[in-house]
């Protein structure tokens, strides 16, 4: 369905030449010593590839994820599960190199930075050093996203496999609170009725596409897979992420109002609702709650684990 570990392939590293390479060191921002130091990020950039080590990249990728007025717990939190991702990651191609795609990475290079902009970003790092989240001994999928639709979701019950037993459905009615939960979508019965013909495979015509779609939810009211049926042709069936992607939804927590020109979405939440809410790790920082709490809270009987 989706992938959310950040993208990797294994390759050699290229060198950095004249001005980019002094505009690097300018830039730099915190050089973190500690038992992962030695693990190399490189990031694909247009003019070649910046090596820098992994807990220096761990300050810049979290504050592109987390805005620096979130609570210390909250940051912290964010920055375990982001160096979860690298851990599975460089295990899984077993090297001590990564390389990342640089999409978003370029404004790091391009601007004056200071190191004082980061403080905050670097202490959530820093205080983590070192540590991933596990689940019997293996790094996770560590999966976030901004804000559930009340609930968190259970990944057995979308991908029908008990891999990921840590991914439960857990309670977040503190996001109903955040200024973005409830969202509006339309689109205009052309732009959908295309977009629909474009994906679907079975030739359904404009009225079957207008009348025929069913909606398929899990049990914390996420579409899981979109159908359509008609007279004479194959029914088929779109996965709940594919199609909001297709209308540009915030996610997959919608109902569908058929209008006579357009059809209005209502849509709760933002983003797939797996792992960790950020807004609810934030809710649960500001009531006190430790990163490690929260953690615990998201990701069921993982455990913190220092990696070496």
């Amino acid at each position: 369905m989706f992938v959310f570990l950040l993208p990797y392939v294994c390759a050699s590293l290229w060198g950095h030449v004249g001005k980019e390479t002094e505009k690097l060191r300018q830039t730099s921002i915190v050089r973190l010593e500690g038992e992962s130091a030695e693990h190399k990020i490189l990031v694909s950039m247009d003019w070649g590839v910046w090596e820098i080590p992994m807990e220096e990249y761990l300050v810049y990728k979290l504050s592109t994820v987390m805005p620096k007025t979130y609570e210390k717990e909250a940051l912290k939190a964010q920055a375990v599960l982001l160096r979860t991702e690298l851990v599975q990651a460089l295990k899984e191609q077993e090297d001590q190199e990564l390389l990342l795609s640089g999409d978003g990475q370029n404004r790091w290079y391009e601007l004056d930075i200071s190191m004082e902009e980061f403080e905050i970003w670097r202490q959530a790092v820093e205080e983590t050093d070192g540590l991933y989240l596990s689940y019997e001994g293996e790094a996770i999928q560590a999966s976030y996203f901004q804000i559930s639709n009340g609930q968190t979701r259970d990944a057995s019950e979308v991908w029908d496999t008990d891999q990921r037993p840590y991914l439960r459905s857990v309670s977040c009615m503190q996001d109903k609170a955040a200024r973005n939960y409830g969202s509006t979508v339309s689109v205009s019965r052309a732009d959908y009725i295309c977009a629909l013909q474009e994906k679907l495979q079975s030739g359904f015509s404009e009225a079957e596409i207008w009348e025929g779609a069913s909606f398929t939810y899990d049990t914390a009211g996420y579409v899981t897979a979109v159908s359509f049926t008609a007279q004479d042709k194959e029914p088929e069936q779109i996965d709940g992420e594919s199609f909001r992607y297709l209308f540009d939804l915030p996610s997959a927590s919608f109902e569908m109002k058929k209008e006579e020109r357009q059809m209005i979405f209502r849509v709760t939440g933002v983003g797939h609702g797996f792992g960790m809410s950020q807004y609810g790790a934030n809710c649960m920082a500001l009531n006190g709650e430790t990163y490690d709490q929260i953690l615990q809270k998201f990701f069921y009987r993982t455990e913190l684990t220092k990696f070496e």
